[in-house]
């Protein structure tokens, strides 16, 4: 009876260990067009575009609310840029130059495709898999101004069409995409 047991448990770890599989799987499950979007100047499932309405963006961001209904909405300067956002986008522009619109958005978390704390080996070979060669490196000075400073980021950058789009790594686990000019 304990080699019966003792076999039915191999055959259950056995299988659940296929199961987990390796990211393959994923990547070529893969079902967001990064260049479509990189080409609107968009993240997908994000109504804001590069070169957009800054005013229509605010409007967006101040609609979201938080469990008591106040608009989770709020805007700072960050060197030469606004930013706006409502905890989980940020929609940038440059302050002295509101009307040439949106010229970065960042979606924190879950985008193009790829879900948080994803790591930067898996999506570089997602992209790679889909033609896109990256540059990997350290994030430069001032470039993630979005973002509180402290912790060292490492980015993905792609140059896709005249947009380039960076996939931002703390500790090597995604935690946004920004899409800028």
């Amino acid at each position: 009876m304990k080699k019966i047991v003792s076999l039915i448990l191999c055959i259950i770890f056995a299988f659940s260990f296929t199961a987990c599989g390796d990211d393959s799987d994923e990547k070529s499950n893969h079902s967001v067009d990064v260049e479509y979007y990189a080409k609107l100047g968009q993240i997908n499932g994000l109504e804001y575009k590069l070169g957009g309405s800054v005013e229509d963006a605010k409007e967006l961001l101040n609609k979201t609310t938080d469990d008591h209904g106040e608009s989770n909405y709020f805007d700072y300067e960050s060197g030469d840029y606004t930013v706006m956002t409502d905890g989980s986008i940020c929609v940038c522009y440059k302050t002295d130059d509101e009307s040439a619109g949106i010229t970065h958005i960042v979606k924190y978390g879950d985008a193009y495709g790829f879900t948080i704390g994803a790591v930067s080996t898996q999506l570089r070979d997602t992209m790679t898999d889909m033609g896109y060669t990256a540059t990997e490196r350290e994030a430069k000075k001032g470039e993630l101004f979005f973002l509180p400073a402290g912790a060292s980021m490492t980015v993905l950058e792609y140059k896709i069409a005249n947009r380039t789009v960076l996939f931002v790594f703390q500790e090597h686990a995604f935690s946004a995409a920004v899409i800028s000019k």
